[in-house]
């Protein structure tokens, strides 16, 4: 691209004399007359409001400056009034610099001001020589489309589409079992209202005979009647192709052999059906019919056939039965392609299957439950109609056993605290005492823990109501041969003793695992998972619903297991989040992107898997030719692939390496200190603002200590590394993101590797590799620059001057 000659104007802002006072602006002035191609300058108070503004588009209108370069004392809040100011006066708003003359050099160098203006010199000479280069970018716009795909048909996949649909947006909830409730449904009731498990809010949408009450149980909530939702149940995502706004979703609909729109649920099929078999959804506490609905009924309110288990025309009674012909054996499975622009992944959580911890005996002795299956034993629509029996013979359970953290907070399974299992078993501990009284309760517990609202109140309640606690986790459950009853021997921590509880039924509160199928999920989306096996967060603290790939969100125990109100609270977000994206029908976004030179490309294939984003794909241009193809909307701008390729066949736009070199020399190019020039090359987020609070907060440096920006440090390769020396810097610090908190995900992982060959190659070279350091930190720890900076000036000032040798 052919540029025009820079025409650069320098806004000298004094910050009310809160700077002029440290540093000599007449010599800054003079300074910046003198550097080539800088045509107009000015000073003032403060350039982001008012005058300053006006004085801004003036000069960009009547004395045609083509590059700002602006100096203030608040950088990051003026900064986007003066390049709204840019834009309208004409000029492209990429064609600015920036840079902080009061934090980054009068306030840390207030004690030394001859040194602290030779600093700004170089400040501005870096700012300058970069803006030279820079290049006009322009807005990116794409189009989306307003539809949602949402996964999992559980209480957040259930609200989520409920919340979208309601907002206008298009909603698809894919379900895979033949029912909507997830484990939602089988739970009973949930804490801490203690009312159903499977509530949902009431659409806002006008759905006729509906109330707007605070909840509604699914199946009177009209809930499958909100325009713009679309329930598919039985259904299974099978591939996921295109780009954030446009995704062409396949799902694949296994038959349900009922036809929805004939069945009545009058249940005569069931009754003639001559298929029994053990009712999961009853924790096998029962049997079902090959013809079978869920009890109690969230969505649809049609049979399904269990495919698996039904005779089919061996038998067809079913099909003769129907007085409404609803019956259709012959179904087929049937792929469905849906275009959506966002996804929302709800696909919730389960139980750890116990039996792999053996001394619990779990599926060896009938007696030994899990919390979920209790749920079913407790719910008045389970298996025994709310009687607590033991499942071995049928007689009433009058001593239970609760054992908590059966494979969680254990290094050899789960080394979590899966959050909820203590309010769960407290939840039906105390259901149970209320409805009898005389039973013996018995909760063996590592910790209990209850830190919800109102929570603790569970626990008070279960004391009072003379349910017992025992401190230990249990060693083994046996069974005595001759009552039949089981043994639970566990040591009390609080009384340093043995015990041996007998028990009627023993309940275990397994870990909380991710869904089955979310690591397939995951590669079908292309998202990351935790250590732990759930999805990932894009930010555990602020962005708890979202991936770090745009449109596509996360809800409920997707992420780890929750409450229902924290899984309501996500679902809310995480539709919301949906929605704001595609609610304009069409993204937005600058041209930070990187750009690929594919006469360079060398199909190596690092960029694809070191990008974050998955924003690189590998395109074929012919037979034998392979190269990198990125996609301007999925590209974050962070950098990590230009510092990766091994042939620099990659750029940033707005970072592109010569704008880099220039901006280093101008900063090495003043020194006006005894001091060994040091370079500090700060990534634009954690690490540049650790420099600026130590600024903020007036915390002393030397003057030597340049300060360069750079989107991420994962940009920097090591050649560059090496030139920061050849420029004039004795010392060189790179300053990024803690490596685990990296804004751009493994930035500051990928600069550490560079960062130790560098110093091995200045270790061949004869430079002693202290001279390079990198350093981790945020923005509270701006007294750890401080004090970093002022280390690295006194490292360099023992090893004495840099003198490199020809050719190094």
């Amino acid at each position: 691209m052919k540029m025009d000659q820079p025409k650069v104007g320098v806004f000298l802002s004094d910050g009310g004399n809160e700077v002029s006072r440290i540093l000599d602006f007449d010599t800054l002035t003079s300074y910046v007359k003198d550097v080539s191609d800088v045509t107009f300058v000015a000073k003032g108070t403060k350039f982001w409001e008012g005058n300053g503004l006006q004085t801004i588009a003036n000069a960009i209108k009547e004395k045609k400056i083509n590059r700002v370069v602006v100096a203030e004392t608040l950088p990051k809040l003026s900064e986007v009034k003066i390049a709204q100011a840019v834009e309208n006066a004409g000029l492209n708003p990429y064609l600015m610099e920036f840079l902080d003359l009061k934090d980054h050099c009068a306030w840390p160098h207030q004690d030394t001001p001859t040194e602290a203006t030779e600093k700004a010199k170089a400040m501005l000479r870096g700012a300058i020589e970069r803006a030279k280069l820079l290049e006009p970018l322009e807005k990116l716009e794409f189009s989306t489309l307003k539809s949602v795909l949402i996964i999992g048909g559980g209480l957040a996949g259930m609200q989520a589409a409920l919340n979208l649909a309601d907002m206008g947006i298009e909603a698809h909830l894919v379900e895979k079992e033949p029912f909507l409730g997830g484990l939602a449904a089988r739970a009973g009731r949930f804490f801490p209202t203690d009312d159903c498990a499977i509530c949902i809010q009431a659409p806002a949408s006008d759905v006729k005979t509906i109330t707007h009450t605070s909840r509604k149980c699914v199946y009177r909530s009209g809930f499958s009647e909100i325009p713009n939702l679309n329930i598919l149940n039985n259904s299974k995502v099978i591939s996921v192709e295109g780009e954030p706004g446009n995704y062409k979703v396949t799902v694949e609909k296994k038959p349900r052999y009922v036809n929805d729109r004939k069945c009545t649920g009058c249940d005569q099929c069931t009754t003639i059906c001559p298929v029994e078999v053990p009712d999961d959804y009853q924790a096998k506490l029962q049997t079902r019919k090959a013809i079978y609905m869920n009890t109690p009924s969230v969505h649809p309110p049609i049979y399904a056939i269990d495919d698996s288990v039904c005779k089919f025309y061996d038998c067809k009674k079913c099909v003769e039965i129907c007085p409404t012909n609803a019956i259709e054996l012959d179904q087929k499975p049937e792929q469905i392609t849906l275009n959506v622009g966002g996804i929302v992944v709800a696909t919730g959580f389960q139980e750890l299957d116990p039996s792999i911890i053996k001394e619990y005996h779990y599926n060896d002795y009938p007696d030994v439950l899990t919390n979920l299956e209790l749920a079913r034993m407790i719910d008045g629509f389970g298996p025994t109609g709310g009687v607590i029996i033991r499942p071995s013979n049928g007689n009433p359970a009058k001593k239970i056993v609760f054992i908590q953290c059966v494979g969680s907070r254990d290094r050899r399974y789960k080394p979590y605290c899966s959050s909820i299992c203590c309010m769960v078993s407290l939840k039906h501990a105390t259901a149970i005492k209320t409805a009898y009284p005389d039973a013996d309760i018995s909760i063996c517990y590592i910790d209990i823990r209850t830190t919800g609202r109102e929570h603790e109140y569970y626990y008070e309640k279960a004391r009072e109501m003379g349910i017992k606690f025992v401190k230990g986790r249990p060693t083994e459950i046996s069974r005595n041969p001759e009552t039949g009853k089981l043994v639970v021997d566990v040591e009390d921590a609080l009384l340093s003793r043995f015990l041996e509880l007998d028990a009627d039924l023993v309940v275990l509160a397994p870990a909380m695992v991710p869904a089955e199928g979310t690591q397939e999920l995951s590669e079908l989306l292309g998202l990351e998972l935790e250590k732990d096996g759930f999805f990932k967060e894009y930010n555990a603290k602020l962005r708890p619903t979202e991936t770090k790939l745009k449109g596509i969100y996360i809800a409920g125990g997707a992420t780890f297991p929750k409450d229902a109100p924290t899984t309501s609270l996500h679902s809310h977000s995480a539709s919301l989040k949906a929605a704001k994206y595609l609610n304009a029908g069409k993204i937005i976004k600058d041209q930070r992107t990187a750009v690929i030179d594919e006469d360079y490309c060398g199909d190596c294939e690092f960029c694809p898997v070191t990008c974050p984003y998955g924003a690189i794909n590998l395109l074929p241009t012919t037979e034998d030719h392979v190269v990198a193809r990125i996609s301007e909307l999925q590209c974050e701008g962070c950098g990590v692939c230009v510092g990766t390729c091994p042939l620099n066949a990659i750029e940033l736009r707005h970072s592109r390496p010569n704008q880099m070199s220039a901006q280093m020399k101008g900063l090495l190019s003043v020194n006006g200190s005894s001091k060994p020039l040091v370079l500090a090359i700060c990534c634009a987020e954690c690490g540049h603002t650790a420099v600026d609070s130590s600024g903020m907060a007036r915390m002393k440096y030397p003057a030597n200590v340049r300060i360069m920006k750079v989107p991420c440090t994962g940009i920097l390769q090591v050649h560059q590394l090496l030139e920061a020396f050849k420029a004039g810097a004795q010392g060189l610090m790179v300053v990024g993101c803690k490596s685990d908190g990296c804004h751009y995900e493994v930035g500051s992982q990928i600069t550490a590797k560079k960062v130790e060959l560098a110093r091995t190659l200045l270790k061949e070279y004869g430079i002693a590799p202290d001279r390079l350091e990198m350093h981790n930190m945020v923005y509270i720890e701006g007294d750890k620059f401080a004090e970093a900076a002022q280390m690295m000036t006194k490292k360099m000032e023992k090893l004495g001057p840099l003198e490199l040798k020809g050719g190094s």
